[in-house]
């Protein structure tokens, strides 16, 4: 089969040499005195609103096809 003019024999025979400038060494960051995570009672509370919710679906799922269309 003939090869398409679109194909290449381009090929790479060894890795590209790459040398980084003294300044591109790694840095410690100042943490800043703050977390990144929440507090507990803040997840406290998110939890409990998250079990609200769910629960108030719940309820919903169960009474409102009983509820009347009003018709």
């Amino acid at each position: 089969m003939a090869r398409s003019a679109a194909q290449s024999d381009f090929s790479v025979s060894r890795a590209p040499e790459i040398r980084l400038p003294a300044s591109a060494e790694l840095v410690d960051l100042p943490s800043g005195g703050r977390s990144t995570f929440a507090s507990e009672p803040a997840t406290r509370w998110v939890l409990r609103l998250t079990a609200v919710l769910l629960f108030a679906l719940a309820v919903l799922c169960v009474v409102g096809p009983h509820i009347p269309a009003g018709e």
